[in-house]
């Protein structure tokens, strides 16, 4: 290692919600770092995935940039700031026609803002559902809002092409100090991301009638004789209303959401798990 100049990459994964962004930096990274819903907007704050290989660095930001506002989607000023210093935008759509569609806020601030980056990426998941002569007609319509660099075609279902992405991504690395150290692998904290874990799973569970901005605590972390764990969460709730969704008939839904979270902290955290989740509505006020 001592022989080899240090490389540095940073990418900011963008794209309407639900095209596997967050998927996607969890496959990269090889472990999950990010939550994944089918409900919009569920990733709230900026999400590092960090890739240390030989002599290379590849950071990949996935940020809540496209919120979606009525009929409109609205930059965040989170989405701005991580943009100003990142080297590779990757702009991701997938086989539904609302995903590929440009909007006209983000194509005219891209357009304003591409000297910025080094490259501009079209990323197109789950070619599994496309018919071949579709894709042509995708990414030469979206080609025609932004002028990409290059364009890959994956499947992260069938975990096909994401290869050949991430291979060209490497090439792309410079010659620059690592920001990280070669163990870093994401910016999320232990606690937070055992929130995460029992906030995807009310996602999955209740996906329908809760809102993106459900908050989950983890209050403490407690270490048995046993050599197990009893993790203490709360989940906070804007309405009364919610409590009973969550809680479900005789506290079936609950119990599964718990039994779910639990499954994924034990295989998180390579120990056994006692978790005690328990609701509570914020004062409004």
């Amino acid at each position: 290692m001592s022989d080899l100049q240090k490389k540095l990459l940073k990418a900011l994964i963008v794209g309407k919600p639900n095209v596997g962004k967050s998927t996607l930096l969890n496959f990269l990274v090889g472990e999950k770092v990010s939550i994944v819903s089918r409900k919009a907007q569920t990733t709230q704050k900026n999400t590092t995935g960090v890739i240390t290989k030989d002599n290379s660095q590849l950071i990949f930001f996935d940020t809540p940039g496209l919120n979606k506002i009525e009929k409109n989607i609205r930059i965040s000023e989170n989405f701005k700031a991580v943009a100003e210093n990142v080297d590779v935008l990757v702009y991701m759509v997938d086989n539904r026609k609302k995903s590929q569609s440009i909007d006209d806020q983000f194509s005219n601030w891209l357009n304003k803002n591409e000297t910025r980056f080094k490259k501009k990426i079209l990323l197109v998941n789950k070619i599994d559902c496309i018919e071949k002569v579709k894709l042509f007609e995708i990414t030469r319509s979206i080609n025609g809002f932004i002028n990409f660099d290059e364009t890959f075609f994956i499947s992260l279902r069938k975990k096909s092409g994401i290869e050949s992405f991430y291979k060209w991504i490497e090439k792309q690395a410079y010659s620059n100090d690592w920001v990280f150290q070669k163990s870093y692998k994401s910016n999320t904290s232990k606690k937070k991301f055992l929130s995460e874990l029992t906030r995807e799973k009310i996602f999955e569970y209740i996906h329908e009638e809760i809102p993106y901005n459900l908050e989950v605590k983890t209050e403490y972390i407690e270490p048995t004789s046993r050599k197990s764990l009893k993790i203490y969460q709360t989940v906070w709730l804007n309405k009364k209303s919610y409590k009973p969704i969550i809680l479900g008939k005789e506290g079936k839904s609950i119990k599964t959401i718990s039994v779910q979270a639990r499954q994924d902290m034990e295989s998180f955290l390579k120990s056994k798990v006692h978790l005690f989740i328990r609701l509570k509505v914020k004062k409004s006020g």
